[in-house]
């Protein structure tokens, strides 16, 4: 949406039969009405491209920022112009009705495939960083709420809060309205949004913590000394070090399930680690830094291979001019010589299984201080990051200029990912200059490849072979305050072998968003064993993303999809004996039946096809196991 203009929003036109358009439908709301100027129809007439295929287009219009509805002079024209020389007719009806016109002759349209990349607004995936943040951040609490709140009702019986996660669900939602999270409104909405992030944040641990608190007493942990719970809540097992009461365990924890660990046990701790201000290194990674912060190499040492290119640097903090508003990042900022940030000072330790180097920067009149993290046993190189930001009119990148070659790069979106050139070859290809992107990019090669993950940011840069991660962003339009605050953000750099399928950056990118539940529990009784997989799916490409209880409270509604863009076949396995399941829509509506057999389904998936079901289960894993 333009902002504020008082013009209607940009039109959308539509084919039909093979003549000039014999109607211009226009539609606010889920109603027709006509607007503009005769001169202006006259010229969208002679504008539409699809003329020689369709004789009706329609037009979306609206009051800019006013949230649409037609004026009183829109009324007029549509009175004056329903017949005037010169201009095809307005018709003013229900816009479903050209919907049903377009449909019947459905057969002599094209098909666009790919993305529709809307070439302006690129500066709304990173301002206002904070809302965003808290935005992933609850999204993420609220699915780990309603995945602890199944097993609790299940094994525990404490009653699903559904109402809870309704209202949640719905306020949450209100704040993506399209002014709010993109970043493109007033100082007011996100002083009160930050504060009604973090209540709800609150209130979804508080229900959090008490469905575990349910679960977990279930548990049998009486022939352990000082028991702790560990959960998985994603649908793979994973392998990784915690710490708890000062002490460090690597802990092998089942998909979708947990394991009970007896903390007082001792676990002799890795002696691979390397840390000092030049040089990080574990039994996977080494990391050398030049004098001023930059990372000059970055060796896998599993599969011999460099990933920083020859003469280059990575972790570069750049700070550009950035005169655009809250939407806008100017096309031509990166023509403009950036300012590097300054290192001021490095800490190396060794803490347990992680090498680590702390670093200061100081970015204008702005502060940067940034944690380097290696884990023994691990692929992922984190920057764990905190920066009190004071800028105006500036934008800061992380640059990281990788050792491979690529003509496309591989982004995380909802439910898949997308593929996008890494060059300028067309305008088209120019206008990505600022590409969106969810929890990942990847540029590989055939053999090997290098992907830039984070918890919370979305705005890249990919040419040829460099990724860009824009971190922070301060517009003076429409908030002359935006984003001058203390911001606390994690991204980390994963190289691989393969492509991103092969490398499990999918994988890689959800643990960095969605890290282990561990929890200290005293010693009793329960029915439940020590080690559970609630569910885990038979594909390595299928991911479950959401379990939760069915609206109707029927059931249980698992939702998957198929992650790399292949077909597969997928066996979804339960720790519950299912009394019944059947495939829903996204609503969890419209049952059409599944055969099952014991404790599991046969799943078919084509590429990143999305698959919802509603399972009816029947003894509670303890006295199924």
């Amino acid at each position: 949406m333009e902002r504020g203009q008082p013009v209607p929003s940009p039109y959308l036109l539509l084919g039909g039969h093979r003549r000039q358009p014999r109607a211009l439908s226009y539609a606010s709301g889920g109603h027709v009405q006509q607007l503009g100027r005769a001169t202006r129809r006259a010229d969208r007439e002679c504008g539409f491209a699809d003329k020689h295929l369709s004789e009706h287009a329609l037009l979306l219009f609206g009051i800019g920022d006013g949230g649409g509805g037609p004026g009183e002079e829109h009324l007029e024209r549509l009175a004056r112009e329903q017949n005037l020389a010169g201009l095809p007719p307005v018709v003013q009806e229900p816009s479903e009705r050209f919907f049903d016109r377009i449909a019947a002759e459905i057969g002599g349209y094209d098909t666009w495939v790919g993305e529709l990349y809307l070439e302006r607004h690129q500066g709304t995936y990173t301002t206002q960083a904070r809302n965003k943040r808290a935005n992933r951040k609850l999204e993420i609490a609220l699915r780990e709420l309603e995945s602890a709140s199944v097993l609790a009702c299940r094994v525990a019986g404490l009653r699903y809060p559904a109402a809870q996660l309704e209202r949640i669900w719905k306020e949450m939602l209100l704040y993506q309205f399209h002014d709010i999270l993109p970043g493109s409104s007033i100082t007011r909405v996100y002083e009160e949004s930050l504060a009604r992030y973090a209540t709800l944040l609150d209130e979804t641990q508080v229900l959090t913590d008490a469905a575990c608190t349910a679960w977990f007493s279930t548990i049998d942990t009486q022939a352990l000394a000082e028991p702790a719970v560990v959960v998985n809540s994603l649908s793979w097992a994973r392998d990784v070090w915690i710490q708890l009461a000062g002490r460090w365990r690597q802990v092998s924890v089942p998909p979708l399930g947990y394991i009970v660990v007896a903390w007082a046990a001792s676990q002799a701790l890795p002696d691979c680690l390397v840390a000092s201000a030049r040089l990080l290194e574990t039994d996977k990674l080494r990391v050398r830094l030049s004098a001023d912060g930059t990372i000059v190499s970055l060796y896998d040492k599993e599969h011999q291979r460099e990933g920083v290119a020859a003469g280059g640097a990575a972790k570069v903090l750049l700070i550009y001019q950035d005169d655009g508003d809250a939407w806008d990042i100017p096309m031509d900022y990166v023509l403009r010589p950036p300012q590097q940030a300054t290192l001021l000072q490095s800490e190396a330790l060794v803490d347990g299984p992680r090498a680590i180097l702390r670093q200061s920067y100081s970015l204008g009149a702005s502060r940067l201080d940034l944690q380097m993290v290696l884990s023994a046993g691990s692929r992922r190189l984190d920057f764990i990051t905190t920066v009190d930001w004071h800028e105006r009119g500036t934008l800061l990148r992380a640059r990281f200029p990788l050792s491979v070659r690529a003509s496309e790069a591989t982004y995380d979106i909802q439910f898949g990912t997308i593929r996008r050139p890494t060059h300028r070859n067309t305008s088209w290809d120019l206008a990505r200059f600022e590409v969106c992107g969810q929890k990942w990019v990847d540029i590989s090669e055939t053999n090997y490849g290098g992907a830039l993950l984070n918890d919370c940011k979305y705005g890249h840069g990919v040419e040829q072979n460099v990724i860009s991660l824009n971190l922070l962003r301060s517009p003076s339009h429409p908030d002359p305050v935006a984003d001058r605050a203390e911001h606390t953000f994690t991204y980390a750099l994963y190289p691989h072998a393969g492509g991103p399928g092969e490398g499990e950056v999918g994988r890689a990118g959800y643990e960095l968003n969605v890290p282990l539940t561990a929890l200290l529990v005293s010693r009793h009784e329960g029915t439940m064993p020590a080690t559970v997989s609630f569910l885990h799916v038979e594909a390595a490409n299928v991911v479950v993303e959401t379990v939760k209880q069915a609206e109707d409270g029927k059931g249980i509604i698992v939702r998957l999809y198929e992650s790399q863009g292949m077909s597969v076949h997928a066996r979804l396995h339960s720790a519950f004996r299912l009394a019944g399941a059947s495939e829903v829509d996204l609503m969890g509506e419209y049952d059409a039946e599944l055969p099952i057999n014991g404790s599991s389904v046969d799943l078919q998936f084509g590429p990143f096809e999305i698959r919802t079901l509603r399972l009816m289960t029947a003894d509670p894993v303890g006295d199924s196991a």
